[in-house]
């Protein structure tokens, strides 16, 4: 099921997230059978709401495409970075999971894919819901939900860029080949981490970018617009929670 700040879940206007994301994708309420059945049925219900999104998304785009042309191109263009940074953030996510900053070590096992799954179900809920409101004429949805937001957003900040700052010291580390263990984890070699750094760095400018420009495409958008939309967004992602130490360099 998704966890969502208690604060946001009380609230009546506009309509609460989870009243929203169970609405339009109800959660399965019997037990799954396996880890397997489970990992299945939270990637079935990341896509309800990433079609639940797209539909709603529809309803503001969808009209600009001959009212107003240019503004129709630059939701466009910008929903296509939405979706590439909300793919790269939940990846970054579920890797956090796998590899070991202090060993250098990445590893596998059944529960891969799960962090991810919830992690799309979060953004695509909260993307999904606000499209909504914008489409039934709300200017400023946002505003209500702002001070819930404030502190699971700069717990987010601040537990991200302490492991960016973590997986660049592993990186400095690690050595020049991989090396193949005979066990289901391996070190990662200095041509490994290059990637995972540069998709971090990509994930945590993202909010900032984005709420830029979703911002300019608002009608009148408050003075704050652009802090509060990165806000919503740093909210929807988990302080990671990589194996081994929780604390210091590797």
């Amino acid at each position: 099921m998704l966890v969502f700040p208690l604060a946001l879940l009380l609230t009546a206007a506009p309509p609460a997230l989870e009243t929203w994301a169970t609405r339009v994708c109800p959660p399965s309420k019997a037990e799954p059978d396996s880890n397997v059945e489970m990992k299945l049925r939270e990637q079935r219900r990341a896509e309800c709401l990433r079609k639940a999104m797209d539909k709603a998304l529809d309803r503001v785009i969808l009209p600009l495409k001959k009212s107003r042309p240019e503004a129709f191109k630059e939701w466009m263009a910008l929903q296509a970075d939405y979706n590439r940074w909300m793919a790269e953030a939940c990846a970054a996510a579920e890797e956090a999971n796998w590899v070991d900053l202090t060993t250098g070590e990445r590893s596998m096992g059944t529960g891969y894919g799960f962090t991810e799954s919830q992690c799309l179900q979060r953004h695509h809920a909260w993307r999904g819901f606000h499209a909504e409101a914008w489409a039934r004429g709300e200017r400023n949805p946002l505003a209500p939900l702002s001070p819930s937001l404030e502190g699971p957003a700069a717990e987010a900040r601040r537990a991200w860029n302490a492991y960016r700052d973590r997986v660049r010291q592993s990186a400095a580390h690690a050595p020049t080949q991989a090396i193949e263990p005979a066990r289901p984890s391996r070190k990662l070699s200095r041509d490994d981490w290059k990637p995972y750094v540069e998709r971090l760095e990509r994930v945590l400018a993202g909010p900032e970018l984005l709420a830029t420009r979703q911002c300019s495409l608002l009608p009148a958008p408050p003075t704050d617009c652009v802090q509060r939309f990165a806000d919503s967004l740093f909210a929807q992602m988990d302080p990671p929670q990589p194996p081994g130490r929780s604390e210091g360099g590797p």
